[in-house]
């Protein structure tokens, strides 16, 4: 019997491309605009649905995945969210219903949703290595947080709980729950990065740090002591879900005690999507 056919397609992602000093580390202060860091490495991709994989990836087994999941917030709702009173509403209600697809999807009794960004992208291809692009601009393949990152984080948020569940080596990790908000995704969809087939990939190994001053981002996301690129690997396999709905969404770890469940990820443009296709509208939620 033959086996069925993956689909595919093509696309540019960009990656870690260096410095201009030759450092080791990148920087940007977000006032000046000053950067020692490259733009992007435009890096060409083939893209496996994730939707004609069988087995597909999910989030026990791969850190990353598809899954049925309906919001009771409208279009309207979520893209309010950037005012103060549609901010309060998604975190009144929509966190709880992330809440509690993260606790069936993980098993873990500790959840605490404690951060969304509503995402908007028109650009168009000859755009993607613009000069407005930056090392912690979409769309580079990152990771939210990293051992060291991720570890600040998890204290942040819970505190004396943190220590406990570090001490005792328990697993932790920020899972991201990603969605379209108004229609199906035909524009910058997201990608992941599996890693499964690189020997001895790691934090310290394959992703580059770069390090903000005067960073606004702050104000939402709290104190981030770097962001964490990746580089560019041969080994590297690309998985993406086509047209994304509003009953579907993506979970994910973005960052993982587990290092081997953490998935790098990030925008990618899909050298399919029609000339028209509208704006891609998204919200995040870790």
């Amino acid at each position: 019997m033959a086996a069925a056919a993956v689909a595919t397609t093509t696309g540019l992602m960009g990656m870690w491309n260096g410095t201009k000093d030759g450092k080791e580390d990148g920087f940007i202060d977000w006032a000046s605009g000053q950067t020692n860091v490259h733009n992007p490495l435009e890096v060409k991709i083939e893209v496996e649905d994730i939707r004609s994989l069988n087995p597909q990836p999910n989030y026990e087994n791969n850190g990353y995945g598809i899954v049925k999941h309906k919001s009771s917030l409208t279009p309207e709702q979520f893209l309010a969210g950037n005012d103060p009173e549609g901010k309060k509403y998604i975190e009144d209600v929509y966190f709880k219903e992330v809440a509690e697809l993260v606790k069936q999807i993980t098993g873990s009794d500790i959840v605490v949703p404690y951060v969304f960004r509503i995402r908007q992208n028109s650009m168009k291809a000859g755009e993607f290595a613009a000069n407005k692009l930056s090392h912690a601009a979409l769309p580079v393949a990152h990771v939210d947080r990293d051992a060291v990152t991720g570890e600040d984080g998890v204290r942040e948020i819970l505190g004396d709980v943190a220590e406990d569940l570090i001490k005792q080596g328990k697993r932790y990790a920020q899972v991201n729950v990603w969605r379209t908000i108004d229609q199906p995704i035909l524009k910058w969809p997201l990608c992941f990065i599996n890693h499964n087939g690189v020997d001895g990939w790691g934090y310290d190994t394959h992703l580059a740090r770069v390090y903000p001053t005067n960073d606004p981002r702050i104000a939402i996301r709290g104190e981030k002591k770097h962001d964490s690129v990746v580089k560019y690997d041969p080994g590297y396999k690309y998985h993406y879900v086509s047209k994304l709905d509003l009953d579907e969404a993506l979970v994910f770890s973005s960052f993982d005690s587990d290092v081997t469940k953490v998935c790098p990820h990030g925008a990618f443009w899909d050298d399919a999507s029609p000339d028209d296709a509208p704006t891609r509208r998204s919200i995040e939620l870790v």
